[in-house]
């Protein structure tokens, strides 16, 4: 929940254009707290949640992990891996401030973050529910293959919005579904606004496709039916969300609930992928006939 809420909130810092109410870093203006400004402030609050909360969690996590569990390769590598993407993604946040948000960076900065997020829902995963298998102790089943690739194309396309953002094409098409009247718009910012659509689309037809198998298999456990049917409800709710924000032309709340609903969808279809690999799910009696 730490690195949700910090992700969301880096989220917000981007869309509220409050990347660089601090221009240097680690400090605000040279000093250990910000300015009374709003864009600082909020830059800031970033800062000190990664620094002060989700940092020590995760490094206490990975400490208990290998102290108590070391034994157990499933929980100490993502543990181990979580830390190491923690440093990366803090070093990346100080090249990104330094070097004034290229958008480059600014979209590997929140490929790390999610990429953080994805390890300690592995390691959530696998210490409720056991190490992963690859499923040869089961029927043969799809449905996790499909999760999994679910899961890889909700990162891609979470990257693709980001990187609209950090090119500044946000604005670039003002309804929605079409961009004006036109299918495949002109211009740089246009194209690349209508591309993250169209990613929307291919990649949400595979996720509805390969989810829909985890809802009907009534021989599924039951936790990967519900996480089924979260990720598919709050990516429709994403997808209204994304629609309205267009039409009511980008009110700051929206684009953070935006930005909010696709971290939620990243951990829910993650987790779906993940618990449909472990070992009480891929050896689910199959229902009778």
């Amino acid at each position: 929940m730490a690195v949700f809420g910090l992700v969301v909130l880096g989220g917000v810092v981007r869309v509220t254009g409050s990347g660089l109410g601090c221009p240097d870093w680690p400090l605000c203006y040279g000093k250990l707290l910000p300015p009374l400004e709003y864009t600082a402030i909020l830059e800031y609050s970033h800062r000190f949640v990664a620094s002060a909360i989700v940092g020590p969690i995760i490094v206490a996590l990975a400490a208990t992990v290998l102290w108590k569990r070391r034994d157990e390769r499933w929980l100490t590598v993502p543990a181990v891996v979580s830390v190491v993407l923690l440093i990366l993604q803090a070093l990346l946040g100080g090249y990104t401030v330094l070097q004034e948000l290229p958008g480059e960076i600014v979209a590997l900065h929140l490929a790390v973050a999610l990429a953080l997020l994805g390890f300690l829902v592995l390691l959530m995963v696998v210490a409720y529910k056991g190490p992963l298998t690859a499923g040869k102790d089961g029927p043969p089943d799809k449905f996790p293959k499909l999760a999994l690739y679910s899961a890889l194309g909700i990162y891609v396309l979470i990257l693709s919005g980001a990187y609209v953002t950090a090119s500044g094409a946000t604005a670039a098409c003002l309804t929605w579904p079409l961009c004006g009247s036109e299918v495949f718009p002109k211009g740089f910012l246009p194209a690349v606004h209508m591309g993250h659509r169209y990613v929307a689309l291919i990649v949400g037809l595979f996720v509805m496709y390969a989810l829909h198998l985890g809802i009907r298999g009534r021989h599924r456990p039951q936790e990967v039916r519900l996480l089924s049917m979260t990720t598919v409800a709050l990516f429709t709710i994403q997808v209204i969300i994304g629609a309205v924000t267009i039409w009511a032309r980008f009110p700051m709340y929206l684009m953070a609930l935006h930005v909010a609903l696709g971290s939620a969808v990243w951990i829910s279809v993650a987790a779906t992928a993940l618990v449909a690999y472990t070992r009480s799910a891929r050896t689910a009696p199959e229902p009778s006939r």
